[in-house]
């Protein structure tokens, strides 16, 4: 007999995998409970709204996709580290019209002339655990002696700021370059993030 917790498991999966594939306007109750073999009153009984069921695939797409390995790779310098972990949030060069077309669709659909409130619950709880995770990368980096230029929630909050603005000048700036430009703005942010003795 499949648990509850494994029960909810494939609905954040076959939720994940519709939002991937059929992009986030078509991602519903009807929709997800129909491909996950059950009924809407069913789903329902794991996510009560369709705001629940955005806001679990926000935050399973956020930290599905984002790993701690590179903050705790003390082989690279402190910089460097929270470089590799800042970089996870551009998107890859294969993916790059992909990646920022699916951010610019759920910005449309949070914030546009149709908005819809389900989907901004979805925007601002990715955000929210994009701050989470950040924050928790600096303060690993704190708790292994590196000094920060301010506290880690100052610095996530800045850090997600300046990723929405990249992924918006990716969108616009087509060139090859753009991408490594981006990159170079993280390299300089990692870089300001973390102050070295006797700096002030």
């Amino acid at each position: 007999m499949v648990g509850n917790a494994d029960k909810r498991q494939h609905i954040l999966d076959v939720a994940t995998r519709l939002a991937g594939t059929d992009g986030l306007g078509g991602l519903s109750v009807r929709s997800v409970a129909a491909a996950a073999g059950m009924g809407a009153t069913t789903l329902r009984a794991y996510f009560p709204s369709q705001a629940l069921l955005y806001r679990a695939v926000a935050e399973r797409l956020v930290s599905h996709v984002l790993s701690d390995d590179q903050i705790q790779d003390v082989s690279l310098a402190p910089a460097d580290r929270l470089y590799a972990s800042l970089r996870q949030f551009l998107p890859g060069a294969a993916d790059r019209h992909s990646s920022l077309m699916m951010w610019f669709e759920l910005l449309t659909l949070a914030l546009g002339p149709d908005a819809n409130e389900e989907v901004l619950e979805m925007v601002l709880s990715g955000r929210d655990e994009s701050v989470v995770i950040a924050t928790r990368w600096f303060t690993f980096l704190a708790a292994d002696g590196c000094a920060l230029a301010d506290t880690p929630e100052v610095l996530a909050v800045r850090f997600v700021t300046l990723v929405d603005g990249l992924h918006l000048g990716l969108l616009f700036d087509k060139g090859e370059a753009a991408l490594d430009r981006a990159e170079d703005t993280l390299r300089w942010f990692a870089a300001q993030s973390l102050t070295s003795p006797g700096r002030s």
